[in-house]
């Protein structure tokens, strides 16, 4: 079923990537290639992730590929801004959404897969090998060890998922190793070779088209087509941090920070640039790469929703912040009474 799938995905694919466009092309031919994508409302947090691997990495120049859907004028000079005299150098490419409609979860968010498309697109530039990571990540330290590790043969360099990630994952798919695909270091002659993006596309369509519970957007996905086909990284280059909290009655995650990991992955539904979450040491050292970028004077996000609420709620009550606690809580049960979600 996935080969006659695939054989369908190529023109599909070709699809894909509308425009190409150069904001500032790239004058050093050993810079290192990073790709990033989103949507056109996460471009900040993109620029922001793009920003704290320059920042950490200052003897080095990057190449960076951006995938997305739309940009407004004001990110576009930033990101131009952002690279203004270096070598490094940025690429945009526009993303046809409408591709992604057969795979799409109940969210319909087709950003989440537009990793797939990474090493198509930068493939036909004669890229070698592209570090993928997500919009949410930031880098605090030397990624060369990473961007030059020997890969032995494998397809990518890849980082377990957290401890309960990797236990759900594996218990999922039966896997021999479980990654988090916010990070991922590709070979792109061996990717392509393999037709790994047009047999994600096919098995991303078939889950939908089977009524298969959907997990993890692309993530399951690439684990069953990378299984024993990447090599195992330290969880340095991908430290998942979590600031989501659970329930009043439940027993809460500790949030682990270390400050000599590599990437941070911000992962969960609360984000470094939510307004409660601010005293975090990680968040902090997040905001350092923040105010140093372009997008400095963008504002911080506050509670949107009920849900938003709880979570400010819960945050102040573990910091012991009790009467902020009690505010946000008076808040919260205010809009479940009155319908806001």
């Amino acid at each position: 079923m996935e080969e006659i799938s695939v054989k369908g995905m190529d023109q599909l694919l070709a699809d894909a990537v509308l425009k190409k466009e150069t904001v500032k092309g790239c004058d050093d031919e050993t810079a290192y290639h990073v790709a990033l994508s989103g949507t056109s409302n996460y471009l900040i947090h993109t620029g922001i992730s793009m920003c704290s691997i320059m920042k950490s990495n200052p003897q080095r120049n990057f190449a960076f590929h951006i995938l997305l859907n739309d940009i407004s004028a004001d990110d576009k000079r930033k990101m131009g801004e952002l690279v203004a005299g270096t070598k490094s150098g940025v690429t945009l490419y526009y993303i046809n959404d409408r591709i992604f409609q057969e795979m799409l979860h109940k969210d319909g968010i087709a950003g989440y897969f537009y990793r797939f498309l990474i090493p198509l697109a930068v493939g036909p530039e004669g890229v070698q090998r592209v570090l993928y990571i997500d919009g949410d990540v930031m880098c605090q330290g030397d990624i060369s060890p990473l961007m030059d590790i020997d890969l032995e043969g494998d397809i990518a360099a890849c980082a377990e998922d957290s401890p309960t990630g990797k236990a759900e994952g594996l218990n999922r798919l039966h896997t021999a190793d479980y990654f988090n695909s916010g990070m991922m270091m590709i070979d792109v002659p061996a990717w392509n070779r393999e037709s790994l993006s047009q047999r994600s596309a096919a098995m991303a369509i078939e889950r939908r088209r089977s009524g298969m519970r959907l997990e993890s957007h692309d993530q399951d996905i690439l684990n069953v087509l990378l299984d024993k086909r990447f090599k195992n990284v330290s969880r340095k280059y991908n430290w998942t941090y979590n600031m989501s909290l659970r329930g009043f009655l439940q027993k809460q995650k500790q949030f682990i920070y270390d400050p000599e990991a590599v990437l941070i992955h911000f992962t969960g539904l609360v984000k470094p640039w939510r307004t409660w979450v601010q005293d975090l040491p990680a968040v902090q050292k997040y905001n350092s790469f923040r105010m140093a970028s372009p997008w400095r004077n963008i504002p911080l996000v506050g509670p949107l929703s009920h849900k938003d609420m709880h979570q400010a709620a819960r945050h102040a009550r573990r910091m012991k912040k009790i009467g902020k606690a009690i505010a946000l809580y008076a808040a919260y049960f205010g809009a479940k009474l009155t319908g806001k979600k």
